[in-house]
């Protein structure tokens, strides 16, 4: 596994979307377009770019300024910018619950904080909070929309993205990612559990569960930690790579041998063997 990382596979940034948050030298503009980016990162590759390049064009040059100007972003400015099942309106939305964090607080960062409290820290607890700030902000309004983009961690979501936005935010800054906060410990991280670290869980034996939910995400994270304890997220970039880049061999048989995890995937096919 340590090989992995060392072969620092999928280097290139293209097309993770953390390349947006990359783009801000500030750091409040990099936390914002960080947690715009991980919350939008659903869907294709491509299909996310599209839509991050034209929202972050709203928002331009300065997200963080945009987002706490006096007057806010109006619905017009995202006219048009549906992604998938979020509408305009749950876009423009979004950007309003975002705004109201930032005058009340500051930084995400903070909100966060915030959250836990006098309480010793607890990644689902403080991020179950975290989320229901802003599912409050948001209101009654387009429900499903609302609990898409803050799902509830203390139901047993996965919370692919909010995990992933905690990842570009704690781990680094390392190339990849950005280690623009201090309030969370790499070694308490969650993997984002996503298709491609399911897989990557079950070919490596790195869990047991079928169901891709906040237990999985443990059961892999667990198994990481064995490996690096004190930051068992790091595999999280490259092994995700492997699927998104379509490294993984195994559906072309006889190829198993040019993969990087081929000496520890319990699937390769036989000829790769």
């Amino acid at each position: 596994m340590e090989k992995l990382l060392a072969k620092g596979l999928g280097a290139d940034l293209d097309p993770d979307p953390i390349l947006f948050p990359h783009r801000y030298a500030d750091p409040g503009d990099a936390e914002v377009a960080a947690f715009i980016a991980a919350s939008f990162a659903f869907g294709g590759v491509l299909q996310i770019r599209r839509f991050l390049e034209r929202l972050f064009g709203a928002l331009a040059p300065s997200p963080f300024v945009a987002l706490t100007a006096s007057r806010p972003v109006p619905p017009g400015a995202v006219a048009g910018m549906a992604h998938r099942f979020i509408s305009e309106e749950g876009v423009h939305r979004f950007l309003c619950v975002i705004r109201e964090s930032l005058l009340a607080c500051g930084s995400l960062e903070e909100l966060y904080l915030r959250g836990r409290g006098g309480d010793a820290p607890d990644l689902r607890r403080d991020l179950a909070r975290f989320l229901e700030w802003f599912r409050r902000q948001w209101g009654n309004s387009l429900p499903r929309q609302r609990d898409f983009l803050f799902p509830r961690p203390e139901r047993g979501s996965a919370c692919k993205r909010h995990n992933l936005f905690l990842r570009w935010m704690v781990r680094g800054p390392d190339g990849v990612d950005l280690g623009l906060w201090k309030v969370v410990s790499p070694r308490n991280l969650i993997v984002p559990l996503d298709t491609h670290m399911a897989q990557m869980g079950e070919r490596l034996a790195l869990t047991r569960r079928k169901t891709r939910d906040w237990r999985m995400a443990e059961e892999i994270t667990g198994a990481l930690s064995a490996v690096r304890p004190e930051d068992p997220v790091a595999f999280d970039y490259p092994l995700t790579r492997i699927g998104i880049l379509r490294v993984c061999t195994i559906r072309r048989k006889g190829h198993c041998s040019s993969c990087p995890l081929s000496p520890i995937c319990r699937r390769k096919t036989r000829q790769g063997k």
